[in-house]
């Protein structure tokens, strides 16, 4: 379990990323889902994330990642973070062939925060 993602209200950056430990080369997709920890309302339902496979800045830093690397991002659309929310639980998707689903992470929720901007 890691730390809790923040991200202001509004904002669409910066990415959420999920780093599963292990190859997605046999990845056919992605997807991530939330939903807020006090009322349960999912706001996010299985909405594609993007296996990385190409140049990205994570954390200030210009990283080259490939499928094989075990990297995905979400990349927050135009209503995840209208509302704020002071918890909310979430899970990443994977889909590998034929049609076999796996949820991550698998002890638990990744966490984030929506908090107010000004």
């Amino acid at each position: 379990m890691s730390k809790i993602f923040t991200i202001r209200a509004g904002n669409r950056r910066p990415w959420l990323a999920y780093d599963f430990g292990f190859s997605l080369v046999e990845a056919t997709g992605v997807t991530f889902s939330a939903r807020d920890a006090a009322t349960g309302a999912v706001f996010i339902d299985n909405q594609p994330a993007q296996i990385a496979d190409g140049t990205y800045i994570v954390n200030g830093v210009q990283e080259v990642l490939t499928p094989a690397d075990g990297v995905a991002f979400y990349a927050w659309g135009p209503t995840d973070t209208a509302v704020e929310r002071k918890s909310a639980l979430c899970l990443f998707h994977i889909t590998w062939s034929p049609g076999v689903s796996e949820s991550m992470p698998s002890d638990g929720y990744e966490k984030i925060a929506i908090v107010d901007n000004f």
